[in-house]
């Protein structure tokens, strides 16, 4: 099946999931319906990704090669269309990186496939990558996140695997102790407080409400933040 098809397939299913949503559907079995097109949306809109990278056609979601092997035609025709603001190859590559974090903070709810995920993060990135280039004169803009607690700065280090990696050095693997000591170095911070953190973590049996790796919006916060950095799990 080709390309054209197979989009046009997932258009039709994405149109009657929304009818059916939107409560525009008589369906006497809208649970069970609303099931099978989200499951045929997940499934079909890998073979619409294949399928459009296969033949080299760009689409919304497509793979980071056709991407960039239609950039410059996308550009040029951007360039030429009166109706928007686009007048040069930076205000393009904005546009672009804008409708990509567009797609990207909705694409739980899209119900693609998550195969499709990782190559929106990639484009974003490398466009901004591009956008550098374009542009070096630009300041890039730092951010700063020193004011994070004790607890944030473990899960940061936890996240990027630096926890797990210094843990296997001895003595750190046998007492945690010499963990705090050594953390309380490379962070500033106290280490009794580095101690009550760290011993939740490494000793189960013990209270788990200092355990910092359990702190849901804290975990969900420093995630945005890596996230904001371009470092992704």
């Amino acid at each position: 099946m080709k390309f054209k098809e197979l989009y046009q397939n997932l258009t039709d299913a994405e149109t009657n999931l929304s009818d059916l949503e939107s409560g525009n559907s008589t369906s006497s079995n809208l649970k069970e319906h609303l099931h099978d097109i989200r499951r045929f949306i997940y499934f079909h809109s890998l073979k619409v990704f294949l399928a459009s990278k296969e033949e080299d056609i760009y689409w919304s979601h497509c793979s980071t090669a056709t991407y960039f092997s239609t950039f410059d035609f996308r550009l040029e025709e951007a360039i030429k269309n009166d109706k928007n603001n686009i007048h040069n190859d930076i205000e393009f590559v904005e546009s672009e990186i804008k409708q990509l974090n567009y797609f990207k903070d909705r694409f739980s709810s899209s119900n693609y496939h998550f195969e499709l995920f990782n190559p929106i993060n990639k484009k974003i990135r490398l466009l901004e990558y591009k956008k550098q280039l374009l542009n070096p004169n630009e300041k890039e803009e730092l951010l700063d996140f020193s004011d994070s607690s004790v607890s944030e700065k473990i899960i940061y280090l936890h996240k990027l695997g630096v926890l797990d990696f210094l843990r296997k050095k001895s003595p750190f693997i046998h007492s945690t102790n010499k963990f705090a000591e050594y953390l309380s170095a490379v962070t500033g911070e106290n280490v009794g407080t580095l101690q009550s953190y760290l011993n939740p973590i490494y000793s189960p049996q013990t209270d788990q409400k200092n355990n910092p790796l359990n702190k849901k919006a804290a975990i969900e916060r420093i995630e945005k933040h890596l996230n904001i950095m371009g470092i992704s799990e």
